[in-house]
């Protein structure tokens, strides 16, 4: 099989073909019913003057960086119904502000809520990384 073309359904709105430059995508898990606890949600990855985002609003986006690799930064923050203001999203032990991704892979960034009845006010979830999760044979 040629793994250069290889294509691969990574929880998303169609195929995930891998190359040119990293790639992200967002999976909110089934645990403790996250869709329906964590409604409006955002991740933001940075790396330099590039940045782009992937929301609740379109949660199967496919984002694709311009040809980079490398560390990025990221930002995932969810939006209280008590205060109306975006919170930060801490991350779950062994993930961090960052997610790393070769220019010929896709990245993913995971969501679960904390719990099905949170406290007033509670930053209900937490966040994880998987860096390189899906990677086409052969560096670009």
């Amino acid at each position: 099989m040629n793994e250069s073309n290889q294509n691969y359904n990574a929880n998303s709105s169609g195929q995930l073909v891998v190359g040119g430059g990293a790639q992200f995508w967002a999976y909110l898990s089934p645990e403790n019913d996250t869709s329906k606890m964590i409604t409006q949600w955002k991740i933001t990855f940075s790396q330099g003057n590039w940045s782009d985002s992937i929301s609740n609003e379109n949660p199967t986006k496919q984002l694709k960086t311009p040809g980079l690799s490398g560390i990025f930064d990221i930002k995932v923050e969810t939006l209280s119904g008590s205060t109306g203001t975006w919170r930060a999203i801490p991350p779950k032990d062994g993930s961090k502000n960052q997610i790393g991704c070769n220019s010929n892979c896709a990245a993913m960034v995971g969501i679960v809520a904390d719990s099905t009845s949170p406290a007033p006010g509670a930053v209900n979830a937490h966040f994880w990384t998987v860096w390189d999760a899906f990677c086409k044979s052969g560096a670009e």
